[in-house]
């Protein structure tokens, strides 16, 4: 009696290793990254928020992907982004089929931060974004991808579309055995895709944070579209929030044509309405990009007017971006 204890100790005591040491199983790991730096100089009708900066971001990015031995196909990586620390700024693994996965993420994934307009460069909210408010009705206070979440996602349509829950928004830099401290939960349905058509690319979604009793919830529901008909892409897009109450609809248009295989010009225009507001605020935006062989670079410059809704309060901005990868 007693050998076959010891037996089953030994038996678990070498599954619980097979399972500790999994990770340690043959798998090909990619390796990649870039490094962006930026201009930008600001000027507005207040000479105190003018102001001119170089930026830099560089990430280093590792992916993996394995066959497991019940059929299943798990992928997992992450991007460790530029800072003091270098820590990793976006995380995710996949378990699943090409048709359908349970995916574990952080700040990657499908999102409605994303855009489906064809901008060259920047979107509005970093290219125009002017320091005091202009982007800040594009900024998704309830997107659930910037917090650790969990996702069923499904091929369909042409497409991509993801259930996604974040049981605790803010909980973002938790260790893997850290326990949150139960805030408000995220929730998002999302899809991404063509729906089966050539030229057409879509982003439609709605993402919603609970706020528990104590204020109202913060939702965000997005449509947007672009398509693409030989050297020509067109795109619009609805964003409309209700953040705290208060109601936030933004409409922009773009388009983009490819002059020749390597320059490309684009045009953006942007409308903000907010309730209780007696001014929107506008932008419009032109964007010029350049593929110099290794090296892209983007111009954009943007004019915008009563930045945070507020009448007269205008402003200039231009943006130089450069991109290497590697």
């Amino acid at each position: 009696m007693k050998g076959n204890n010891m037996k089953n100790k030994l038996l678990l005591s070498t599954a619980i290793a097979s399972v500790a040491f999994a990770g340690f199983a043959s798998a090909e790991t990619k390796v990649g990254g870039n490094l962006e730096q930026t201009f930008n100089a600001l000027s507005t009708n207040s000479a105190a928020t003018s102001s001119r900066s170089f930026g830099a971001e560089h990430n280093i990015k590792l992916s993996s992907k394995k066959d497991l031995d019940n059929g299943l196909t798990a992928k997992y990586g992450f991007t460790a982004e530029g800072d003091s620390t270098f820590a990793a700024d976006s995380h995710y693994l996949t378990i699943g089929t090409d048709t359908v996965a349970v995916a574990f993420r952080r700040d990657s994934g499908i999102n409605l931060s994303g855009s489906a307009v064809p901008y060259i460069g920047d979107a509005f909210d970093t290219a125009a974004f002017t320091g005091v408010s202009q982007g800040s009705s594009l900024i998704n206070a309830s997107d659930v991808h910037d917090n650790d979440y969990a996702a069923i996602e499904a091929k369909v349509m042409g497409g991509t579309v993801a259930l996604q829950y974040a049981p605790d928004v803010g909980n973002q830099n938790a260790d893997d055995s850290d326990v949150g401290e139960g805030g408000n939960s995220a929730t998002g349905l999302i899809y991404k895709g063509s729906f089966g058509v050539d030229g057409l690319k879509t982003l439609i979604g709605k993402t919603s944070t609970d706020g528990e009793g104590a204020t109202d919830d913060t939702t965000e529901t997005q449509y947007g579209f672009s398509y693409n008909f030989g050297q020509f892409t067109v795109g619009a897009e609805k964003s409309a929030q209700d953040v705290a109450g208060t109601d936030t609809d933004t409409v922009i248009y773009g388009g983009a044509v490819a002059v020749n295989d390597n320059f490309t010009l684009g045009v953006y225009l942007l409308d903000s309405d907010k309730e209780g507001e007696a001014t929107d605020e506008e932008s419009k935006m032109v964007q010029v990009g350049y593929n110099l062989g290794g090296l892209g670079i983007t111009v954009s410059y943007a004019e915008n007017e009563n930045v945070n809704y507020s009448n007269g309060a205008d402003s200039e901005q231009i943006q130089i971006h450069t991109v290497q990868k590697f």
